[in-house]
């Protein structure tokens, strides 16, 4: 729905909110600089419980390698610059209580006992998400560690000096990215992973072995199959490690430390009894980013996420899903205006100087919701070096249209690659759709095809020998 230029004037011009955003990162930070630009006479203010906003969690790594100054270059935006876009911001603030009746918050600042409450005309929850732990019992909590914030980095980085061995539990992107850079740094290192192939939420089994030959030549022990019961003191004390985790395999290992990678839980329980609750516990919002209190939207990692060709809402913790979730939240916040499209789930990670990316569905988990699907591959190589693509697309048989991508390598263009099928399964390309689309010649590449017009051309390959 489109509003003329001269309504959407009316709207700015009657609402003259105050909306108060709850949450310094990506998904609070879009949407205050939308609200900004749709209600330019709007109060618009963060409060964040952290003294520092916009931390991008995904820098970690590059700082964990020594190759970064993770204060200056860990976030986007400061409190200075949003000043000067007409934003407040009020960091080191930490939000008590919400009464959604009365349309109030209560707060501390700067570690004070004092609670402050305001009013609020619209509030948006860009609370973010904390590390799923172990629950178990015993005084082991300073040898393990988490993956989430500058804090963490910072523990980390100290952990690498002194330690000689570390486990690291879950094999998901933070997990073997965390993996591959201990190992480069010189420690000893486990990847214990309950499923029996590492990043199978984003991979099929079979790219995600490549991956695993890759870790384990760099010197990462996979432990598959594998998941902690129980962790305790070390059992040899005299051997210098410091923690000992016991698995179901009754497996046994020993380490200076354990860092934990196996996903994020939601943070909502300022709306506990106040707002519907979806998957994980996230708070459940329409396509608008609005709960189920009026007046009241949450976004990014504390709220549920719809996803392409799946029913229902999701939980989906994902840095460009809280950008989009933001700026839709913005848009909304006056009245329903645009809906948010479902998300393909595209992801990118880097390893070195080898990307990995995926969007869509899997073969596994589109099988798993029914679609009767395949699965093509095909490698393509540079002429003048040894950059490579290696891609994986999920069809659905019958139709032809696209479900996902898997892809893998050291060529730049491999995002680009993500983007485009991202683009394609929200439009329900066909691999007919794509075969003959205007892609530029790929004049780097043994089969100047690229990568895309190769893989559909099996896809019609495939259906031309099953009939």
């Amino acid at each position: 729905m489109k509003f003329s230029k001269m309504a959407q004037l009316i709207l700015r011009r009657i609402y003259k909110m105050k909306v108060i955003i709850i949450g310094g990162s990506h998904a609070g930070i879009a949407c205050a600089r939308r609200t900004r630009e749709e209600f330019p006479d709007a109060q618009v203010i963060i409060y964040e419980k952290q003294e520092q906003i916009s931390f991008v969690s995904q820098s970690i790594p590059i700082y964990l390698m020594g190759k970064d100054d993770l204060l200056k270059n860990g976030g986007y935006a400061t409190v200075e610059s949003l000043n000067d876009e007409g934003i407040i911001v009020k960091t080191q603030t930490i939000i008590r209580k919400i009464d959604t009746a009365k349309k109030q918050i209560f707060f501390t600042q700067n570690k004070s006992n004092e609670v402050h409450s305001t009013s609020y005309d619209k509030l948006v929850l860009a609370v973010g998400s904390y590390p799923v732990l172990p629950n178990f019992s015993g005084s082991y909590r300073d040898k393990v560690y988490t993956v989430k914030n500058i804090a963490d980095a910072k523990n980390i980085a100290r952990l690498i000096e002194k330690a000689k061995k570390v486990i690291v539990v879950g094999a998901g992107f933070i997990g073997v990215e965390i993996s591959q850079i201990l190992a480069k740094r010189g420690l000893e290192v486990t990847l214990v992973q309950a499923h029996h192939y590492i990043l199978n939420k984003y991979l099929d089994e079979v790219p995600a072995r490549s991956i695993e030959r890759m870790l384990e030549k760099e010197g990462v022990t996979l432990s598959l199959s594998t998941y902690p019961t129980n962790i305790t003191e070390p059992n040899q004390p005299s051997l210098g490690s410091a923690i000992t985790l016991f698995t179901n395999n009754d497996k046994v290992f020993e380490a200076d430390a354990i860092i934990y990678s196996t996903g994020f839980q939601p943070n909502t329980f300022l709306l506990k009894g106040q707002a519907e609750l979806g998957e994980r516990g996230a708070i459940e919002v329409d396509e608008y980013m609005q709960t189920s209190v009026p007046d009241v939207f949450a976004i990014g990692d504390c709220a549920t996420s719809t996803v392409y060709r799946l029913k229902g809402t999701h939980y989906l913790p994902h840095a460009a899903e809280a950008l989009r979730q933001g700026e839709i939240a913005a848009i909304n916040l006056a009245k329903p205006v645009l809906k948010l499209r479902p998300s393909q789930n595209t992801y990118n990670m880097n390893l070195d100087e080898r990307s990995i990316c995926s969007v869509g569905m899997t073969k596994t988990s589109a099988e798993q919701n029914g679609y009767k699907c395949g699965i093509v591959n095909y490698r393509n190589t540079y002429l003048n070096s040894d950059k490579y693509i290696n891609a994986y697309m999920v069809y659905e048989k019958e139709t032809h249209q696209i479900l996902g991508l898997q892809i893998e390598g050291t060529s730049p263009e491999i995002p680009s690659y993500s983007d485009l099928i991202s683009l394609a399964i929200q439009y329900d390309l066909t691999a007919e759709d794509l075969e003959f689309s205007d892609f530029y010649f790929k004049h780097s590449y043994k089969n100047p095809g690229g990568i895309i017009r190769p893989l559909v051309k099996l896809i019609r390959k495939e259906d031309t020998q099953s009939h």
